[in-house]
């Protein structure tokens, strides 16, 4: 008599238990093994221990002359797994050359017993897929009212495409300010968070309420792409080009790439919503693969301050004559911001005689100076004592730059009485009250205020376009253009001491074309995204190997180089020839057991600047 064989995938980062393993399913408990259900089953020699697996199939036989060991037990019978996040989860593993237990690890929280008790979920089939529509959508700018506080103008045309889905809706947002900005826009519209907020039984009951069906709209950070939402209409990925809504634990899954494949297993509506356009979203256009925006929207004035002055304080705060005087009339009138490059009181100490940079001795991160005199590194949290230049071997050491606090006390002694407001990744703030004061922020932190602010003003911006990196120009169009966003109609946005092309071209709103001569340059170099990096770490005999596969040798390979403990090469492959490759290197980890290599599909930041910790 045959016996019902349940098709499991052990909670495991091991890559040869990357695969379906079958058990038989114990008579007594059986109803309560459920495909998508969570189980406990033995493994190793004998049985010898038990681990936690996903139920992903239920077949009526097993193949003959196998004996198979048995299901030790049923972690309840909930499907948290549905035949869609399955399919979805095994997608980008594979993509990313990864294991399918490390993203379920992210799309699944972890169980609380009593969340399930008294609740019904129904048996999910894969659905047919909806005709499917992909599209790149330019959001405004300016900040609008809500019954809840201040929004962003953008984030609520976002809220506007939820409100006329009539199925499942799913928004993915880079942070939790994003989040918090959209929970307004969507005041009146019933949703459900996923992020890493509350308890984890909190977390498992919103992700409970999306299973079974009674959250219709979900809007979260980069997770919120895998939630189980039924009849899925409308994704929704905004600012996609946001290092953010990359997963930074292997197999690194970017919530864009896992939004790409779900359209193509579900269907329905994608979107790439951003208030700066990004070097994907131009490639995706120029292949056809998504439609262009509709309509450019209009974007506020920019003034370029790059005069001399001898004006002794604007000297010091890296403030032009010019961009001092909007300053000082906006804040006759209300909030300005200010936006600079780095937390902390001095972003750099260098080295005295040569102005080299001096580096952690254990993390290899540049190191900082506090108000105090104190050096430290921002990473790791060490304060080395007798610091000796790696160059010319000199022992004194001397401040290089200005961060968010020293700015905010240099602009604060020259207006007294202005409250002044540090906005960074210490000193989070969501909103700051409407009255005349002076917000310093760095990047990404700016708070929002009602009406938007008189003058922005961005500083920092010659340091930050001469940073050696691949994505230098999208990083400052993304910083820049969403700063630019915070101001108030008819507000100047003052980008002081940056000229050249780049800088004419953002003052006069030619974003796309910033973009466009990036995607043309990166494609001359066969550099992302034009072409997939893969990024492999190891020894160097590893790595050797690996140059070797049959799949890797036609490929342009970059390395190996140190990286850290290891060594890493880059494989550049084409998008068609790419899974190959993956696959490839994949097998061979697990043939071999080369538990010492790691792939990162994707890994912009090894053509970035190492120092932006």
């Amino acid at each position: 008599m045959s016996r019902r064989v349940a098709h499991v995938l052990v909670e495991s980062p091991v890559p040869r238990l990357d695969r379906l393993l079958d058990y038989l399913i114990p008579e007594e408990g059986a109803p309560d093994v459920v495909v998508g259900g969570r189980v406990r089953v033995p493994l190793g020699k004998g049985g010898s221990r038990l681990v936690n697996a996903y139920v992903v199939d239920i077949s009526e036989q097993s193949t003959p002359g196998i004996t198979l060991s048995e299901i030790a037990s049923a972690n309840g019978s909930v499907p948290v797994l549905t035949p869609a996040l399955w399919a979805l989860v095994r997608a980008v593993a594979d993509r990313n050359g990864g294991g399918a237990a490390d993203v379920l690890r992210i799309a699944i929280p972890k169980r609380g017993v009593r969340i399930e008790k008294g609740r019904t979920f129904p048996l999910r089939r894969l659905p047919t897929p909806r005709p499917s529509r992909r599209s790149v959508m330019s959001l405004d700018a300016g900040v609008t009212e809500t019954a809840q506080g201040p929004t962003l103008r953008s984030l609520r045309q976002i809220a506007d495409l939820v409100r006329e889905a009539k199925a499942g809706v799913i928004v993915v947002v880079p942070d939790w300010r994003d989040l918090a900005l959209l929970s307004r826009a969507l005041e009146d519209v019933p949703h459900v968070t996923v992020d890493s907020s509350g308890t984890p039984s909190e977390r498992y009951g919103r992700y409970l309420d999306i299973l079974s069906g009674e959250a219709r709209v979900v809007i979260g950070t980069r997770a919120a792409v895998y939630a189980p939402v039924f009849d899925l209409e409308l994704l929704v990925v905004v600012d996609e080009s946001d290092p953010l809504l990359e997963e930074p634990h292997t197999p690194y899954v970017h919530a864009r790439d896992a939004a790409v494949v779900r359209n193509s297993i579900e269907g329905g509506r994608l979107v790439f919503a951003s208030i700066t356009p990004s070097v994907e979203s131009a490639r995706f256009v120029e292949l056809g693969f998504v439609d262009a925006a509709p309509a450019i929207p209009s974007r506020g004035l920019v003034l370029l301050a790059n005069d001399d002055t001898d004006d002794g304080f604007a000297s010091r705060a890296r403030i032009p004559a010019s961009g001092w005087r909007i300053l000082r009339d906006a804040l006759e009138r209300g909030p300005v911001l200010v936006q600079v490059s780095r937390p902390g009181f001095t972003p750099q100490v260098v080295c005295a005689d040569c102005r080299i940079p001096h580096r952690c001795g254990t993390c290899r991160s540049l190191l900082s100076g506090s108000r105090d005199g104190t050096v430290l590194c921002r990473v790791c949290g060490r304060s080395p004592i007798g610091l000796k230049c790696a160059l010319c071997s000199g022992r004194a050491t001397a401040w290089s730059g200005a961060g968010s606090v020293r700015t905010a006390e240099e602009l604060g002694r020259a207006f007294p009485g202005v409250p002044v407001v540090v906005a960074d990744g210490e000193h989070r703030a969501l909103e700051v009250p409407r009255r005349a004061s002076l917000v310093i922020a760095t990047r990404g932190a700016e708070p929002i205020v009602s009406g938007g602010y008189e003058a922005v003003l961005i500083v920092d911006g010659d340091k930050e376009l001469q940073r050696p990196g691949l994505r230098t120009s999208e990083n400052c169009l993304r910083w820049w253009g969403y700063a630019a966003s915070l101001a108030a109609n008819g507000a100047t946005v003052v980008l002081a001491n940056v000229d050249g092309a780049f800088a004419s071209l953002f003052a006069t709103n030619q974003w796309e074309s910033i973009v466009e001569t990036e995607l043309r340059e990166r494609r001359a170099l066969g550099f992302p995204p034009s072409n997939r990096a893969i990024a492999v770490r190891g020894s160097i005999s590893e790595l050797q190997a690996v140059r070797e596969l049959s799949a890797v040798v036609s490929h342009r390979v970059m390395g190996p180089a140190q990286d850290g403990d290891v060594f890493r090469i880059v494989i550049l492959a084409d998008y068609r020839s790419a899974p190959a490759v993956v696959s490839a290197i994949r097998v061979h980890t697990i043939t071999t057991n080369a538990t010492g290599l790691r792939v990162h599909c994707d890994d912009l930041s090894i053509f970035d600047d190492i120092d932006d910790a």
